[in-house]
């Protein structure tokens, strides 16, 4: 392995370790309150009747 592969597989390494790793669990945490799940869920619908009404043929 060359020193910028090397360097590249330990910046991947510590995104996955510092950032998607807690940003997962926080979410994981949030999703685990009712009432918070039921607001994302909410939002969600949302934005798809939005983004459904957007692209509807008139």
């Amino acid at each position: 392995m060359t020193y910028k592969q090397i360097e590249a597989s330990r910046e991947a390494r510590l995104w996955i370790s510092q950032v998607i790793v807690p940003a997962v669990l926080a979410v994981t945490a949030a999703m685990s309150i009712p009432e918070v799940k039921q607001a994302v869920v909410e939002k969600t619908n949302k934005i798809k009747e939005s983004i459904k009404s957007k692209f509807k043929k008139d």
